[in-house]
């Protein structure tokens, strides 16, 4: 059995009671020993917490943050939890992450990575909708492919916009395609918004209804689709505004 080790309080008494029993060089004698062994072993303790900190990296830390987040969800993914299934202390997060919201900003840059930048150079109209569309959908798989994909990917392009390119493209694609003043970013907002409310909305009925806390039956089974006529509905606008500004370039020039 462990004992723990003696508090200075314990030591004094038992230090006063040995001098009046003439015991004071034997019991000195053996606290020595006692503290040596107590100290060593306390050594020894943050030795092997020092070297396991050392051993973690940053890597471990944002592969066991995204493999909880996709399992189990954004509420399970405290800095408590990401620790002990690391086995390590709270504290030795933070040599890799500055907080929480840094590392939700990393997993909300992995969780859009499959989405890729498409070559537009000198695309017309017709192009560049097709490009929004087809980015839009990939967004939103993307998403719906990590539990609670949407509400992370939020909190980032609020707190860091500049941080997620694939969301930031919208504004420089429509840009690019000719939409002048505020209409680029307008637009581009528009789009993102749509989307991230839309899966949020639909993964918050998906955890309800897995928690049975919402009936099945009542949860739409035509997410898709509903998505993409909101998706024609916003595309449809851009698409107008684009002819409209390139009508009225025309007619200027």
């Amino acid at each position: 059995m462990n004992h723990p080790a003696p508090t200075a309080a314990i030591w004094f008494s038992v230090l006063i009671f040995a001098g009046r029993c003439g015991l004071t060089a034997e019991l000195t004698r053996w606290g020595k020993m006692e503290l040596c062994r107590v100290g060593f072993h306390n050594l020894r303790t943050k030795a092997t917490k020092g070297l396991k900190h050392m051993a973690l990296t940053r890597e471990q830390v944002i592969d066991t943050a995204f493999s909880i987040l996709r399992d189990y969800g954004i509420a399970d993914l405290s800095m408590r939890r990401l620790a002990r299934d690391l086995d390590v202390q709270p504290g030795a997060l933070y040599w890799h992450v500055k907080n929480k919201q840094d590392l939700l900003g990393v997993l909300a840059v992995m969780i859009l990575a499959p989405v890729k930048p498409q070559d537009l150079d000198g695309a017309g109209a017709a192009a560049v909708i097709e490009s929004l569309r087809l980015a839009s959908r990939q967004i939103r798989d993307a998403l719906l492919a990590v539990r609670d994909g949407a509400e992370v990917v939020a909190l980032t392009h609020t707190l860091a916009p500049q941080s997620l390119p694939a969301l930031q493209r919208f504004t420089e694609t429509l840009a690019a395609a000719g939409l002048s003043g505020r209409n680029p970013t307008w637009t581009g907002r528009a789009l993102v918004n749509y989307i991230l409310g839309s899966v949020t909305q639909e993964q918050t009925q998906s955890g309800l209804s897995q928690a049975g806390l919402l009936d099945s039956t009542a949860r739409p089974v035509d997410d898709a689709d509903a998505f993409n006529f909101g998706l024609e509905l916003l595309l449809a606008g851009a698409a107008a505004l684009l002819h409209k500004e390139s009508t009225q370039q025309r007619d200027s020039g």
